[in-house]
Formats: C-alpha cells, structure tokens, sequence
C-alpha cells in the first residue's frame, strides 16, 4: 500500500491541508501554483468577482488547457502513426519493384 502524505497548499489565500501519495508533494504544489497563476490573471480583470465563480472561471480554463494538450498529443500520435505508415508503404514499394524487375527478366 502507498505511503500517503499530507501537504499544505495555498488557493486563493487559503490554506488547504492535501493528502497525496508520498513522492507526489512537489507535483501538488506546482498545480497549486498554476491555478494560483490564473486566479491572479483573473482578479486583474475585475476586483467584482465573486470567488465561487473566480473558482469556476479558473477551472474552465485550466480544464481548457488540458484538452488543447490531449489534442496535440493526438495529432502528435497521429502524425506518428501517418509516418510510420509512409514508411511502411515506401519499403512495400521497393520490394514489389524489386519483385516486378525480377518477373521482368524472365
């Protein structure tokens, strides 16, 4: 069984007591400072916002993020796929020609 820890993280001014798994810490701590990062953006926008939809706001775009990066993994794995293919294709070609010039000369 994971050894599990608890960590301090800061949200928006308050402090959150977070269990994680033992190793994971500084994983924790970096997200806490990215969703940090976008309620700061935010709050520059207007000092109106209430922090239920501050929160909310901040979710919507770090869960934006996410989906643009699972989107160019795909099309990362995608273009990988197509180029392994076209390679594939390519020494198919090869042996049917080399196939072909032998068929040729007899």
């Amino acid at each position: 069984m994971s050894d599990t820890v608890t960590v301090k993280i800061e949200i928006n001014g308050v402090v959150y007591p977070v269990s994680c798994i033992s190793g994971e810490q500084e994983r924790l701590v970096k997200s806490s400072q990215e969703v940090n990062a976008v309620i700061a953006s935010l709050s520059g926008i207007s000092d109106n916002v209430g922090e239920t939809r501050l929160l909310a706001m901040t979710s919507l775009i770090l869960a934006d993020k996410l989906s643009e990066m699972e989107n160019i993994k795909d099309r990362s794995t995608s273009n990988n796929q197509m180029n392994e293919f076209s390679n594939w294709l390519e020494k198919a070609t090869e042996r049917m020609n080399k196939v072909a010039k032998l068929l040729e000369n007899k």
